[in-house]
């Protein structure tokens, strides 16, 4: 009896996914060519024009991290300028990349502490400046350690790089008067993407006609992301279509650039981060806000990013 049951639940969840699949008329641009599972870490160790990036905090780094990577701290690729975790400027990223030996022919692989979170939004500053060939662990350091990559504490001789950064392409990012326009006229297949939990929705509100889809739901319970087919039916059930324009937000946009990331390389290219996001929203003073019927804001610990 219990093997029938399980027989028929599986029958209905591949009818599931036909139907869903089925359904999907969208056109996709090239995925899967930027999140890479761990084990595939070790083809790029030692490889001439490869960087690896290790996004740990500094002494985590010095105790512990892949052979040959380099260093670079989140905060060293943001400012807190007109609010915190906004994207550095065209200077400071030229800098901060060309001192990793980061150059623009340089292929760049990136890890971070897990979640991916750190390599996400890096990942995002590279494009939105123009270096894209870019890939990202998944799953991070916890996923490295599984795969049984050996670590070192022997700190890389760096070889400065000249890396030359191109304006930033507004392709991927808005601002809020952008934002601000979206919420006071919507407009179909325009989607306001809130990646906050529905937690902070309850106590805090959204932008008006945002969709609310927590970044959390792009993981598996091991902390990877999940893979390009799962992102698209997860998406398309919730009407995320390729073709559509989507803003995404956050407290201060770094889950956004997860969410970004799983979109992007599972084939979605109108994609923007509305980088002053939840912060910078609500702290103008003259932007609405839409508050849950018989919501009662309240303080709350919220997530930092």
């Amino acid at each position: 009896m219990k093997k029938e049951i399980r027989m028929l639940a599986l029958g209905l969840c591949l009818c599931m996914l036909m139907t869903l699949n089925g359904c999907d008329t969208s056109t996709y641009a090239a995925s899967d060519e930027i999140i890479i599972e761990a084990k595939r870490l070790a083809e790029y160790i030692g490889q001439e024009g490869v960087v690896i990036v290790d996004m740990q905090a500094e002494e985590d780094y010095a105790a512990a991290h892949v052979p040959g990577a380099v260093n670079i701290p989140v905060g060293s690729v943001l400012v807190n300028l007109p609010v915190e975790n906004m994207l550095a400027s065209k200077g400071k990223i030229t800098g901060v990349l060309s001192g990793a030996g980061i150059g623009n022919d340089t292929r760049v692989v990136i890890y971070d502490e897990g979640r991916s979170l750190n390599a996400s939004r890096l990942w995002w500053s590279m494009l939105v400046y123009g270096k894209d060939d870019v890939k990202v662990v998944n799953g991070g350091m916890p996923a490295i350690q599984r795969a049984g990559i050996e670590m070192t504490d022997t700190l890389p001789e760096v070889v400065p790089a000249e890396f030359t950064a191109t304006d930033r392409k507004g392709d991927y990012t808005a601002d809020m008067r952008a934002v601000r326009a979206k919420a006071d006229d919507p407009r179909e297949g325009v989607i306001l993407l809130d990646t906050r939990s529905n937690q902070e929705y309850l106590d805090e509100g959204k932008i008006p006609g945002a969709m609310m889809i927590d970044y959390m739901n792009n993981f598996y319970k091991d902390g990877t992301l999940i893979n390009t087919q799962a992102a698209r039916i997860n998406y398309i059930e919730k009407g995320v279509r390729a073709e559509s324009e989507v803003i995404l937000y956050c407290r201060t946009s770094m889950r956004a650039a997860v969410t970004f990331l799983r979109l992007y390389d599972a084939g979605y290219r109108n994609l923007k981060i509305y980088d002053g996001a939840w912060v910078e929203w609500t702290a103008s003073g003259a932007n609405p806000v839409d508050m849950p019927t018989g919501a009662n804001p309240a303080a709350t610990v919220r997530d930092g990013s």
